[in-house]
């Protein structure tokens, strides 16, 4: 009896999996078909249509961003009691969770591809965020933050500059722009909406909000609309296809000049841990900032209002600056505008100190907005260019590790400098000097090179 229990449970659960499997089947040939017709009929390339699916995807996952959370810091500690290191702690708890898992989901974006990882993603960060409403006590909160943390992390930022890299080579620039302005733009709307809720009915009701938004921006775009690679459909990168060698052009598939590495190949250089350790710092001194800012302008003497606008000027900033950082990296290198950025991260952590007032906030959060679309756009780009579209997943599942542990010491490092001095001016210092760090050691490094090849003296470090 017991064994035929066993079978029937056994083959159920074959049907559960083969259930799943169709599901998902359907909703691939759903996809394919909007795609087809979409692509035969648009004056434009089909490609622009995933930005906007991918863009929605960026747009909800800055519910859980740092400059979101901290429009509640000041709040919750008032309401439940909690440290300003606590609360942070949370932004902490998911980046180091987000390390281990970093790697396979890099992995199962080139495997499954970035369709079925995104939608998935969305619908866990939508109920995530929902349900923190009921999130009163340390633990909760951590598990349902952290969660969000880990999407916000993981599945959106190295899925989302996976499928770009691979619809778009010499367009790439100005695509990851336009992906991030809607980022921006999503922070923009989430912190508004979390200050006008938490002003006017409660904390609960604001996270509601927030996970209810998540749900009706992008779940559908990202499971409809968006295609993995253009090949799929019988398009090109950038939509243009190679010329025949015969007609006696020059072949304009830009894949010819971007070679594919392996994640085994990229490993072996040290260009790939140089630059995911200086973006790792990075993100490292976003957070430790973002985080902190809204109690920062608080404690500066700004209101929460005041401080929340702040932060919008931040958002708005960054969606700007995020066309500007996409124009930049297509016309000069890697390094230039890496380098370019981490001074740019030197000049903000100081300016910190200087504010006084709501104006000097207001122009000191225009300078962060500007280091974070810098941020936002010239890794993912900088990955592809050194390591090509073929393996991007995994290599940027890979590098991410640098991000999530930067984010990881960040945040609880500000903290914890606050909870002991009652400033932050020890974490502002520390980060300007890191930022310095930064920004000699990328000046000073070179584009990956196989082994065997030599780099041109004509060809510019990328």
């Amino acid at each position: 009896m017991a064994a035929r229990l066993c079978t029937i449970q056994h083959g159920r659960s074959i049907d559960q999996i083969q259930q799943g499997r169709l599901y998902f089947q359907g909703m691939n040939d759903i996809s394919l078909v909007i795609a087809r017709n979409l692509s035969a009929r648009l004056p434009f390339y089909y490609g622009w249509i995933v930005v906007f699916a991918a863009g929605t995807t960026t747009f909800a996952r800055m519910a859980p961003s740092t400059t979101t959370l901290a429009v509640f810091v000041s709040p919750m500690a008032d309401e439940f009691g909690w440290s300003r290191t606590l609360i942070a702690g949370s932004v902490s708890v998911g980046a180091l969770s987000s390390i281990f898992i970093s790697p396979a989901v890099g992995w199962a974006v080139d495997r499954y591809g970035v369709r079925l990882i995104l939608t998935g993603s969305m619908l866990m960060l939508g109920v995530a965020m929902i349900s923190l409403a009921w999130a009163t006590v340390p633990l909760f909160f951590y598990m349902g933050f952290a969660t969000g943390r880990v999407v916000f992390h993981v599945p959106v930022q190295i899925g989302t500059g996976a499928l770009i890299s691979r619809w778009f080579i010499r367009k790439r620039g100005r695509a990851i722009s336009i992906i991030y302005l809607a980022g921006s733009v999503g922070g923009i709307v989430f912190v508004q909406i979390a200050s006008l809720a938490i002003s006017h009915w409660s904390i609960g009701a604001a996270w509601m909000l927030l996970g209810g938004l998540v749900l009706a921006v992008a779940v559908l775009p990202s499971a409809l609309l968006i295609i993995d690679r253009p090949e799929i459909i019988g398009l090109h990168p950038d939509n243009q296809p190679p010329l025949s060698t015969e007609s006696g052009g020059e072949l304009e598939d830009d894949n010819h000049d971007e070679a594919d590495w392996t994640p085994r190949q990229a490993m072996r250089t040290s260009a790939l841990w140089v630059l995911t350790v200086v973006v790792g710092v990075l993100f490292m001194i976003q957070a430790g900032i973002s985080v902190h800012v809204g109690a920062f302008f608080l404690d500066r003497g700004l209101s929460l209002t005041a401080a929340a606008n702040a932060i919008t000027v931040h958002a708005g900033v960054n969606a700007l600056a995020s066309l500007m950082w996409g124009a930049i990296i297509e016309r000069t290198t890697v390094r230039v505008a890496m380098t370019g950025l981490m001074l740019l991260s030197v000049m903000s952590s100081l300016s910190l100190l200087l504010v006084t007032s709501e104006v000097s906030a207001f122009g000191v959060a225009a300078l962060l907005g500007l280091v974070g679309a810098g941020g936002n756009v010239i890794p993912p780009v900088a990955f592809a260019s050194y390591f090509g579209r073929r393996s991007i997943g995994t290599i940027r599942g890979i590098s991410e590790t640098g991000v999530q542990v930067g984010q990881t010491i960040g945040a609880l490092f500000s903290g914890l400098v606050y909870d002991l001095s009652g400033s932050y001016a020890a974490a502002f210092i520390t980060f300007s000097v890191l930022s310095l760090v930064g920004a000699l050691v990328i000046n000073s490094s070179r584009p990956p090179i196989r082994a065997g090849e030599t780099l041109p003296a004509s060809t510019p470090s990328r």
